[in-house]
């Protein structure tokens, strides 16, 4: 993070990431697809009104955010898009970033602890629908109205936590070289480190090369 440099944090509920961009003097946007935690967000950190931006990467862009930050950063947010938008939430992150700006993402590869917890908890025909391995998604929608062992999150527990999991609808799950093959097969980013975790958590750092004049990226 740059003094100065524009900065976009994607995903609001991810403050102390924005916090460390304030902290280093960085120009700091904050997006997110989900007014409420947006707005929270915004307050919290003292943000005005036009460095908050409501918008959904996997959808389009407004023109306004197109190749506008220095740096574009999102903490696990490719694990919330379902396997279907996970192409089209790559291509909005990329769009926003500057030419010869970076694109820093953390990734959980594989599955997270509380899938496994909640699926050995589960039945054969819930283990089916929560798990598609034919598209590589869970469905935390399938989670059953019957009790069974969930994790805790703060305070949060019980019917509170039921809701907020089936509220996170259908995730994709993949593995580190099906990632890298998106990012190839959308093109307009060359990889520039990748650092790995013991927990599963990865650090990919991406750069978006300079046009030479007459090229374009392709947008589609």
């Amino acid at each position: 993070m740059r003094a100065g440099a524009p900065t976009a944090v994607v995903g609001a509920s991810t403050v102390s990431l924005s916090r460390a961009a304030q902290d280093a003097g960085a120009e700091l946007h904050v997006l997110d697809f989900a007014p409420g935690i947006l707005r929270e967000a915004g307050e919290w950190l003292g943000l005005p009104e036009d460095r908050r931006h409501l918008v959904d990467v996997t959808g389009e862009l407004p023109e306004r955010l197109r190749g506008r930050y220095h740096l574009v950063v999102a903490d696990r947010l490719v694990n919330r898009f379902s396997a279907a938008d996970l192409p089209g939430g790559l291509r909005g992150l990329r769009d926003l970033v500057a030419e010869g700006g970076t694109l820093a993402l953390t990734v959980r590869f594989g599955w997270y602890d509380r899938d496994r917890q909640i699926h050995d908890a589960l039945t054969p025909a819930e283990q089916r629908l929560f798990w598609r391995p034919d598209v590589g998604e869970i469905d935390y929608a399938a989670v059953p109205d019957r009790d069974i062992p969930l994790p805790t999150w703060g305070g949060i527990s019980g019917e509170v936590m039921r809701e907020h999991i089936r509220g996170r609808g259908r995730e994709a799950r993949f593995h580190q070289d099906e990632l890298l093959a998106a990012i190839a097969d959308l093109g307009g980013l060359d990889r520039t480190d990748l650092v790995e975790a013991a927990n599963g958590t990865a650090l990919v750092v991406l750069r978006k090369a300079a046009l030479r004049k007459g090229e374009h990226h392709d947008p589609a």
